[in-house]
């Protein structure tokens, strides 16, 4: 009985949060970028997934990330803070030490290891460290994210600029980029739609694939 009250709860703040992400993203989004909500907009209220909330090392820096979301980006912020610790955190190094030493964790809201199963959309939390080079790589999913906290340089292709609490970046299918945060971490919410299943690899090596390590 109480693990049933539990997921209900779940579910309840869940929905909050995503009503909260479609509003902001609805409020920002180029024309460009409608597909992404219109993919989240067709989510069905479904059954919630027991899960064992769990972290990795790089959470270490969770907490200081969440509690700096600025209070314009309400509810969001309080929102936020309850998702990121009913979630499991991966450590991501996409399995290439070679080619990345690692530096960023991830975790799934809507996803196959998410509170919610979608086959058409992944949805999840990201937390980089301070001081990492997150290299040019793609994906055949289209990828967005909505920065929540932190500030960081950003490159998609040969374009370079900066991000902060509130920005929207849009990664077409294919379309290389890169994060450099400097000395805070950066706190987002990103969204796979399209191929979310396909290929993933690091533009100095575009023939390896490197799925998720976990």
């Amino acid at each position: 009985m109480k693990s049933q009250m539990k997921l209900r709860q779940t579910g309840k703040i869940l929905q909050k949060f995503l009503n909260a992400l479609q509003k902001q993203l609805c409020d920002h989004l180029d024309q460009q970028s409608k597909h992404m909500l219109w993919e989240l907009e067709q989510l069905k209220p479904a059954s919630y997934e027991k899960i064992t909330a769990s972290k990795c090392p790089t959470c270490s820096y969770l907490e200081y990330a969440l509690s700096n979301i600025p209070k314009d980006l309400a509810p969001l912020d309080v929102l936020a803070k309850t998702i990121a610790n009913q979630v499991v955190w991966h450590e991501a190094s996409r399995g290439v030490p070679d080619l990345f030493k690692g530096g960023y964790a991830f975790a799934e809201v809507i996803g196959k290891q998410g509170l919610m199963q979608s086959d058409s959309i992944r949805l999840g939390l990201f937390l980089q460290k301070p001081d990492i080079d997150y290299p040019l790589h793609a994906h055949d999913a289209d990828e967005l994210y909505l920065i929540l906290s932190g500030n960081a340089s950003w490159q998609i292709e040969d374009l370079e600029f900066r991000v902060g609490p509130g920005s929207i970046v849009h990664h077409h299918t294919s379309e290389a980029h890169a994060t450099f945060t400097d000395e805070l971490p950066i706190f987002a919410v990103w969204i796979w739609t399209g191929m979310i299943n396909g290929r993933y690899w690091f533009s100095s090596h575009s023939e390896k694939d490197c799925p998720p390590d976990y």
